[in-house]
């Protein structure tokens, strides 16, 4: 006897008992014949329903069998309960303009090591980072770098995912972020911040009984974008000049990084995106070109435009940053050389092109990070009487004793050690960079020390605010107090400061992914603190609301008005 599927007239299906027409024992040949026989006194509309039975089973059978591995896959590790079903609980976080602080969140309330969709975990444990991010680690970048190429066909220093292509990248770059190569270095940094200074003092100073508004949000922006694009080609863009967001170029990473982003959560959407690259009538839709008028495609445009000049011969080689990367791997000599016609034509377009990611790259991630670093440390100084009054104190002394002089020279900056105090707890109190980075586990998987096992491809993030806030900064890491960088805080022989450093440090990252440009991030800052704090008194305009800060990966900032007066300096007295 056997079960069988009995078709009606109607159209509708019962289940029967019956016996198969044939023995046991029957030839393959008599029961395919029979099976023939059967669908072929069966209507077309039958068949059609068995099928749709059928494949409906299919995908109802795959998508329980689907969700129930994956919530065994990361059984051990808690989080909020529908991120073990679906990517849309990290796609709603990331879309909150508060991910930071949602992160943070999940990380207290479900452990150092949190559950955030079916194959994603974050954590902000800083041992677990470093051995992460560790040089040789067996960690690698996962998918999530993908979202964040400028062309989605070509890689860049930021998304590259090949170890080997990365370090090569890294090698070619180091000198020119060092600055080793490039010549006048501090004295880029000096006449950009003379000139935003100059800025400040002839459009935007407070008389008594009067307050101007001053933006310093924006303005710090302006003032960074140009110091990268000096470094990078000689020549500022001139954003502190106009005092305008040229080509708006500002607005449109505004607008289109919130959507991006998700990007990285949804990764099928980066194989859509570089589909339609390869179609040019899409592509000019979905990659911005040097050709285009306004936003992110004008300062491509620049910037092939100067590497142009450089490749040819009516430009002498400089010793700025673009010169570097050139120096060290972009030459002109390679340009005579053949490549594979698989990418590119020849290697003089390879190279405008390379150039123009890297240094373009470089203004997106250099001039918002630093921007946010100060901006950012500042509002936690003017919030903080007692940390403002004694960093004006420091300053104010240190000009008093001649050692420092006009503009502040950068070793200078650096023997003030309150500012670097400050300048310390506002990293790590606000690290500029949000995203998570992830990595992907290795095959092997790993094994924690409590015994829970990562499995093998899972997705990790680092949680770059909730590591900042790890017990070793004391009872109070959420508290902006730069006194824990003080030598005279402890009486350990600095056990204390070299413990908290070890985790402060990650915010500038770890092994092979540590960023590239923290000389000039922190000339920036060492540099603009003392010539604010040594000229002005600057007041928060709305304390109840001092500013709007969204955050997307990195943080969109505006809206700080401050009221800014002049204040005696001792070079005025005299």
């Amino acid at each position: 006897m056997a079960t069988l599927f009995q078709m009606r007239p109607n159209g509708s299906m019962v289940l029967e008992h019956g016996s198969w027409p044939l023995p046991q024992n029957s030839t393959f040949e008599e029961i395919a014949a029979e099976v023939a026989k059967i669908v072929s006194n069966t209507s077309r509309d039958q068949i059609r329903d068995l099928i749709a039975i059928f494949v409906f089973s299919v995908v109802v059978i795959s998508f329980f069998n689907s969700t129930l591995t994956s919530t065994l896959h990361l059984r051990d590790f808690s989080g909020p309960w529908w991120a073990a079903y679906s990517r849309f609980w990290l796609s709603k976080t990331l879309a909150s303009t508060n991910s930071a602080q949602v992160f943070v969140d999940t990380n207290k309330k479900y452990g150092s090591i949190s559950r955030i969709g079916p194959n994603h975990l974050v954590t902000d444990d800083p041992e677990l980072t470093r051995t992460i991010l560790a040089v040789g680690s067996k960690w690698r970048r996962g998918p999530w770098f993908d979202a964040i190429r400028i062309d989605p066909r070509v890689p860049n220093i930021v998304s590259e995912r090949d170890i080997r292509k990365h370090n090569a990248m890294r090698r070619r770059m180091s000198a020119g972020y060092a600055g080793k190569d490039i010549e006048g270095l501090e004295d880029v940094v000096d006449e950009r911040i003379t000139e935003f200074i100059n800025s400040i003092d002839k459009n935007w100073l407070s008389a008594p009984g009067q307050t101007r508004l001053f933006d310093i949000a924006r303005r710090v922006q302006f003032f960074t974008i140009d110091t990268i694009t000096h470094v990078c080609f000689g020549k500022p863009m001139g954003f502190v000049e106009s005092d305008t967001d040229m080509h708006n170029f500002i607005a449109t990473i505004e607008q289109q990084l919130p959507i991006v982003q998700h990007f990285s959560v949804f990764l099928y959407l980066n194989t859509v995106l570089r589909w339609a690259a390869k179609i040019p009538s899409l592509r000019r839709l979905v990659v911005p070109s040097s050709a285009d008028k306004s936003g992110i495609g004008v300062v491509m445009g620049l910037s092939r435009k100067v590497i142009d000049d450089r490749l040819s011969e009516s430009e002498a080689q400089k010793h700025d940053m673009l010169g570097s990367f050139m120096k060290r791997g972009l030459t002109p000599d390679q340009a005579e050389m053949e490549i594979s016609i698989s990418l590119y034509d020849s290697l003089v377009f390879k190279i405008s092109n390379e150039c123009v990611m890297l240094t373009f790259m470089d203004r997106v991630a250099g001039s918002d990070t630093t921007a946010t670093a100060i901006r950012a440390t500042l509002l936690a100084v003017i919030s903080t009487p007692t940390v403002y009054q004694r960093l004006v104190r420091e300053i104010t002394t240190a000009e008093r004793e001649g050692r420092i002089s006009s503009p502040v020279c950068n070793a200078e900056a650096q023997g003030l050690p309150y500012l670097q105090a400050v300048i310390r707890e506002g990293l790590r109190r606000f690290p500029p960079i949000t995203q998570l980075r992830e990595r992907e586990a290795p095959p092997e998987g790993m094994e924690l020390p409590d015994g829970r096992r990562i499995p093998g491809g899972t997705f990790v993030g680092l949680n770059a605010w909730g590591t900042q806030l790890h017990p070793v900064f004391g009872d109070d890491p959420h508290v902006f107090r730069p006194e824990r960088w003080l030598h005279e805080s402890y009486d350990d022989d600095g056990a204390q400061l070299a413990a908290m450093a070890k985790v402060q440090e990650l915010v500038f990252g770890h092994g092979m992914t540590r960023c590239l440009g923290i000389p000039i991030a922190m000339m920036n800052l060492n540099k603009m603190f003392v010539e604010l704090f040594r000229r002005y008194d600057i007041q928060c305009v709305n304390s109840q609301r001092p500013w709007t800060s969204l955050c997307y990966g990195i943080f969109f900032q505006r809206d700080f008005n401050v009221r800014i007066s002049r204040r005696e300096m001792l070079s005025d007295a005299k």
